[in-house]
């Protein structure tokens, strides 16, 4: 399959684009006439690289009504029946359609929809021939936009350390809603990086939650701090503020808040802990970029927020992460830390025309690449579109899984918008959660189980003798929970393909525990 400029798609939908008959000999068969030479002239000098386009680009990615919508033959057969019935519209539609699947264009257009219409049919999807998009619980999605800024910054005079890695920073932390960010290497990094430029360290503990990647608490057992385990709300599954509150002793220095699946903490109750006894609050947000509490963006919730950019994420840069924060002396101390503890980049050193630079304090070598950050930045602009995909997949599953009496989602805080990284159900058994993991699984669902508690790892059992009765609502929930297939890949029937599965599979099970007649 190849790949088509999102320009020329776009001329060819605007009857009024004065390259639109050089974008249709582009997309179009031989029934098509040959453009002129001022046609293509002129289409040309209206292509996304010149400047009048370029600010018509700006528009779409800072004014937030972005859609993108690949071609393929499976998304048009809706389109397909419409142009039947002869209508106008829709025959244009279709023959669009068809062309790019006889082309063999498998590229990914950008539309503004006040402004150019949008194929009937097309739908926000990107399958890798042969796959299924439930086979796993997430996935990136990419698309030629993507490539495209990842091959103009290894065309670029910087590989590292460059202006990318600025613009990236600067567009994280304005959607996150804070003044500084820091891009590193993974989220562990930007944990990693909070711990340091707290400056946690041997004697203090760090309150944490078991139900999280082992990441939330490694980063304070890097520093050697002691992290203490507070047990999480039934409901939610989020970080209770009474189990943190009594989990408070003069040796804690700060509270590691996770945002569970996508929704993010009571963060005025842990802020009201952490004001009472002079503590830190660090967001574990690497599940809710795009969240928000009462209209706060995650990212301004608490002292430093960390975000992650794997590839199941919201936006993925690969591997890669973030640490955000209004605090100027935390932002700077982060910097350093991620390039081994060095008082002046080489950019800096550059500017100032020195070679000078000093390490008061050791660091790490954290630095994410600016193809990286470039990947980042085009991922970020598509972020509301992703955001409202996984928003309306929970809700396809919510609905779908509604009558089932043995099957439940977690439950909703009423004063935050839910970014969805994951969906998570409780069985009303381990049995059931176990019997339905592997009959999904049979069947090419990739469902997973997120967590198990940090505190039943092998290593904080030997290292800080851990172990079953520390955080029992933790490992009630871990018995029971059962994550399924979200991402933006997936579209509202695939979620109703997967609730029927879970149903069915009940059923069966169901059959096979009744006694003999």
């Amino acid at each position: 399959m190849r790949g088509i400029d999102h320009g020329i798609l776009l001329a060819a939908l605007d009857p009024d684009a004065p390259g639109r008959a050089a974008a249709l000999a582009a997309l179009s068969g031989p029934d098509v006439p040959a453009a002129t030479d001022e046609e293509i002239l002129a289409f040309l000098e209206s292509a996304p690289e010149q400047p009048s386009a370029a600010a018509f680009w700006r528009e779409l990615r800072d004014g937030g009504r972005v859609r993108v919508l690949p071609a393929s033959p499976a998304a048009f057969e809706a389109v397909l029946d419409r142009a039947a019935q002869g209508r106008a519209e829709d025959v244009r539609a279709a023959r669009t359609a068809l062309t790019l699947v006889e082309a063999g264009i498998d590229t990914l257009l950008t539309a503004c929809p006040k402004r150019y219409p949008e194929l009937p049919g097309l739908t926000l999807e990107r399958l890798q021939p042969g796959s299924d998009p439930v086979s796993r619980y997430g996935r990136q999605w990419l698309d030629e936009a993507d490539l495209a800024a990842v091959t103009r910054a290894l065309r670029s005079d910087w590989l590292t350390t460059g202006p990318t890695v600025e613009r990236f920073e600067r567009a994280v932390a304005r959607v996150a809603g804070a003044a500084h960010g820091v891009a590193v290497s993974s989220g562990t990094a930007a944990l990693h990086c909070a711990m340091a430029a707290l400056d946690i360290g041997p004697g203090d503990e760090v309150l944490v939650p078991p139900l999280t990647f082992s990441a939330t608490a490694n980063c304070v057992v890097y520093q050697g701090g002691t992290p203490v385990f507070a047990d999480v709300e039934p409901g939610t599954l989020l970080l209770d503020p009474e189990a943190v509150r009594r989990a408070v002793t003069p040796r804690t220095r700060a509270i590691i808040a996770v945002d569970y699946t996508g929704q993010p903490c009571d963060y005025g109750s842990l802020r009201a802990i952490t004001r009472e006894h002079g503590l830190a609050l660090v967001a574990d947000a690497c599940h809710s970029l795009g969240a928000s509490e009462n209209g706060h963006p995650a990212g301004s919730l608490a002292d430093i927020t960390c975000f992650s950019f794997h590839p199941v994420k919201h936006i993925t840069t690969g591997e890669g992460g973030m640490l955000v924060t209004d605090d100027p002396a935390l932002a700077e101390a982060a910097r350093r830390f991620r390039n081994h503890g060095i008082t002046a980049d080489f950019r800096q050193r550059e500017r100032s025309a020195s070679f000078a630079y000093d390490i008061p304090r050791l660091g790490r070598n954290y630095r994410l690449p600016e193809f990286n950050c470039a990947l980042g930045l085009s991922q970020l602009n598509k972020l509301p579109l992703f955001l409202a995909r996984r928003r309306e997949l929970a809700e396809t599953y919510r609905q779908a899984l509604a009558g089932v009496a043995t099957l439940a989602p977690l439950a909703l805080r009423p004063e935050v918008e839910h970014a969805y990284h994951l969906f998570v159900v409780r069985a009303r058994t381990e049995s059931i959660r176990d019997s339905l993991f592997a009959a999904l699984r049979g069947r090419g669902v990739g469902v997973n189980v997120h967590y198990i508690p940090v505190h039943l790892l092998d290593f904080y059992r030997r290292t800080l003798h851990t172990g079953p009765g520390l955080c029992p609502e933790a490992e009630a929930a871990f018995e029971t929970i059962l994550t399924l297939p979200l991402h933006p890949g997936m579209r509202p029937g695939d979620a109703r393909r997967v609730a029927g599965l879970i149903m069915e599979c009940l059923e069966n099970g169901q059959k096979n525990n009744e006694p003999n007649a």
